[in-house]
């Protein structure tokens, strides 16, 4: 690499070259339209969106689908702080992001500069990121950048992966630099660590002397790369596999070992199959409240009396939300992989692997039944669970789906059927609505050869409707399913449940009416094909020729919002929602 002077924001983009970078998601400004044309230069994609929001969910589901580094480039103050909320959202699920904003020139800094934010501190923008990032910098000079772009791209991706922010003032994107671009060479190449000996022993002499040992797999799994690792242990210990809702398909949900997902809106045999464990491997979760029911003892982890082993590349996270008996810090690939060779040394006893196992077929067996009150119910609107149920069945087996908030998250995340690796997307930590419309559009363009379905209500469209434009612009040919129920529907089982009030919770006309856009007509306008299910007899056949399509779809499904969440565990906002304001 040529070491003759260049710009700062030439060097920047180098840098991101020579990491692999092959798009940068935002949208444009005065500040960092030098750092879009020094990508241009060196042919990395600038993928635009209409809202910075959309753009960094759709960076944060692009690195889900392809593993490649979330990086963004955005304008100052109003554009940073669009983005904050996907930030957070890709932050808490533990995806790296390289965030780039500018900033008002730096000798302009202690005065009154044209959109500056100045209240408390001089440039203070980065200030507001501090809670959701790994790590904040403003580089106000730019002889500073060769050694803060290595730390920022190494911070980003090593230990728990997070965002780490750049806060450039815009005049240094135009200082020159006579320097080459150092990233790879500058952290760790041999970064698998594996888990202590005298641990992984302990771990293999409790599992395999288990009666009901039980694997629980989260997002640290999609993070290392230890799909193969986990089925091994799995299959070597014959021991049923649950996961976290953002490690949903982490496992095959269509292997006879798998679970599905457990918490307040897991599967019941999850639940259940986990409580009564009397050993639980847990890897590369965080024990989220939703995945633990509150952390109620009597719901999901029977802790302490089941006994723990927690493995995790983050010490911090060993023992933080239960006390393990064995805790193991250690990348999840390769810990897992060392394991597993001390499991195949001594299998666990025949008849405690029969006895689990005909327990969890009964379990399962129980549980598809159960399914089927709502999965085939033929009500007008639609249930939506007989949505995810045909969804489901007529998806590619490499499908991926990307939920938004409600019934197509909590209800999909229960009772779809993931069968590709990294075929569930969603926004876990944070929840966010409007997630999944700019996201399935970033998950499309990291996974081009598969079928991406982005899941999301009417509410959660409407906010982020931008995002289909940028899907049009660049030909990215998602299906979104809209479950249009003219409201809020979770927050309308909340308030009609506990509060006899259904005050600002639905769409509608000041006659009263029902009220939303016209979506076929707005598909129309947009410039997408689209179709609309009413009939509960059409569904099937409907939902057969949208996933033939493609090109941008809108599929629109008229669905019940009368109907709750289907809860299997528990949560302890009932406790003190239960009495309203009575």
């Amino acid at each position: 690499m040529s070491t003759d002077s260049i710009t700062a924001a030439i060097f920047m983009a180098q840098c991101l070259k020579a990491e692999g970078v092959e798009k940068v998601f935002g949208q444009c400004g005065h500040t960092n339209y030098a750092l879009i044309d020094a990508c241009d230069r060196l042919g990395i994609e600038y993928v635009s969106f209409r809202h910075e929001q959309q753009a960094v969910h759709a960076a944060d589901a692009y690195y889900r689908t392809s593993r490649k580094l979330a990086v963004i480039n955005v304008h100052l103050s109003p554009g940073l702080t669009n983005t904050i909320t996907g930030i957070a959202s890709a932050a808490m699920d533990g995806t790296p992001m390289l965030v780039i904003c500018g900033n008002t020139p730096s000798y302009h800094h202690p005065r009154e500069a044209h959109q500056a934010m100045r209240l408390h501190a001089d440039a203070s923008q980065g200030d507001m990121l501090r809670p959701i990032c790994k790590r904040v910098w403003r580089v106000d000079i730019a002889d500073h950048l060769p050694d803060v772009m290595h730390r920022a791209l190494n911070i980003a991706q090593t230990g728990r992966p997070g965002a780490v922010l750049l806060d450039i003032p815009m005049d240094i994107f135009a200082h020159k630099l006579s320097v080459a671009p150092e990233t790879l060479n500058r952290r760790p190449n041999f970064a698998r660590s594996v888990g202590d000996s005298e641990g992984l022993k302990a771990a293999a002499d409790a599992l395999v002397n288990a009666k009901n040992p039980v694997i629980f797999a989260g997002n640290g799994i999609a993070l290392s790369g230890a799909y193969e690792e986990l089925q091994a242990v799995a299959e070597t210990l014959q021991a049923p596999v649950a996961t976290t809702l953002v490690g949903k398909g982490v496992f095959r949900e269509t292997h006879p070992l798998s679970l599905g997902t457990t918490g307040i809106w897991g599967a019941r045999v999850a639940n259940e199959t986990m409580n009564a464990a009397d050993v639980i491997l847990a890897v590369g979760t965080a024990f989220g409240e939703a995945d633990c029911s509150s952390w109620r003892q009597d719901q999901v982890f029977n802790i302490p009396g089941s006994k723990l082993i927690q493995i995790d590349i983050d010490p911090q996270e060993i023992g933080k939300s239960y006390p393990v008996d064995i805790g193991i810090v250690g990348d999840a690939r390769a810990t897992l992989k060392a394991l597993n060779d001390l499991l195949a040394a001594q299998p666990r006893a025949a008849a405690a692997v029969a006895s689990q196992k005909q327990a969890l077929e009964t379990g399962k067996a129980n549980w598809r039944e159960e399914l089927k009150e709502t999965q085939e119910i033929d009500t007008k609107p639609i249930h939506p669970a007989r949505l995810l149920k045909v969804l489901s069945q007529e998806a590619p087996d490499n499908a991926v789906f990307v939920t938004d908030v409600g019934w197509n998250k909590n209800g999909a995340g229960q009772q779809l059927e993931i069968r590709g690796r990294n075929g569930f997307i969603t926004s876990g930590g944070m929840a966010t609505m409007g997630y999944s419309p700019a996201a399935a559009v970033g998950a499309k363009m990291g996974a081009p050869d598969r079928k991406v379905l982005g899941l999301v209500g009417d509410g959660g469209l409407m906010s982020v409707l931008g995002a289909l434009t940028t899907a049009v612009e660049l030909d990215v040919p998602v299906l979104w399913v809209l479950f249009n129920n003219f409201c809020y529907s979770t927050i309308r089982t909340v308030g009609t449940t506990y509060f006899n009030n259904k005050n600002g919770t639905e769409f509608r006309s000041p006659d009263g009416e029902l009220y939303n856009p016209d979506f076929q007509l707005l598909a129309k306008s947009f410039g997408i094909a689209s179709a609309l299910i009413e009939e509960p007899a059409d569904l099937e056949e409907g939902v057969r020729k949208a996933m033939a399509e493609d090109r941008p779809f809108l599929l629109e499904v008229r669905t019940r919002g009368d109907v709750p969440m289907p809860r299997t565990g528990y949560w302890d906002i009932a406790d003190f929602l239960a009495s309203g304001n009575d």
